[in-house]
């Protein structure tokens, strides 16, 4: 269980409500499911109701948790799906359109055990092996965008002896693959970024960001990746071309 500094410089209700951000961002809470009772968080987390009502109630006040009277608290489950662009970019692909430099640092790329959350997205059974890719991207030395992929290496294996640092894992997918990524199911939420995340985009944790959760397919309909990126507000805006 998490350990909450009760006597640090940020206040509790702020670590619980960052806890709580973290259970729905990883998908241990989906979203429109209802969560645990104010109650069963505050024995769960040894922390007093009042300071558990607080968070939620930050977490309300942001648009992550709706509370409807007489059920409980669910995670907000409003936000809508746009086809965007001209088709299917990496976002590599997208700033090399652009003509827009940029360098990628890999923090952490692994091996790992698929949780039912997981599973669920990539199409596999819980406990598969999966690659866990987490990178940055950098423009003029500023970190604009955090990417955690979680790949089902059994259709692409050997793509963990890739280096990303300069090599787009759209291109590494298909050249290793030996098939094309056909389209991906994508949504985007305005969130706020939380102390997890902070550090690797250089904000405050309280610093609202552009959350695209992303399942890509590949051109036999298998699923090949489950993505989430985290894009600084201040440095992008979603463009779109409508046809009718």
């Amino acid at each position: 269980m998490h350990a909450f500094q009760k006597k640090g410089a940020i206040p509790l209700y702020t670590q619980v409500a960052d806890w709580i951000r973290e259970q729905i961002y990883d998908g241990t809470w989906n979203y429109g499911e209802q969560i645990v009772s104010e109650n069963q968080l505050g024995e769960m987390l040894k922390i007093s109701r009042g300071t558990i009502k607080k968070a939620i109630a930050q977490l309300c006040e942001e648009g992550l948790l709706t509370q409807v009277q007489g059920k409980g608290t669910f995670v907000t489950d409003d936000k809508i799906s746009y086809p965007m662009g001209k088709g299917l970019l990496s976002f590599a692909e997208s700033m090399k359109e652009q003509n827009i430099a940029y360098t990628t640092k890999v923090l952490e790329k692994r091996f790992e055990q698929a949780n039912a959350h997981i599973a669920q997205k990539l199409h596999i059974a819980q406990g598969d092996t999966i690659l866990y890719l987490k990178r940055v991207r950098y423009v003029n030395e500023e970190p604009v965008m955090l990417i955690e992929n979680r790949i089902n290496i059994q259709l692409c294996p050997g793509l963990e002896e890739v280096d990303f640092t300069t090599q787009s894992l759209f291109d590494a997918v298909e050249r290793i693959s030996g098939r094309k990524i056909k389209f991906s199911e994508a949504r985007y939420a305005a969130r706020t970024v939380g102390m997890e995340r902070a550090p690797y985009l250089d904000v405050h944790e309280s610093a609202p960001v552009l959350h695209l959760e992303q399942i890509v397919h590949l051109d036999n309909d298998d699923v090949i990746d489950f993505g989430n990126v985290w894009l600084k507000s201040n440095r992008y805006y979603l463009g779109m071309i409508y046809q009718r």
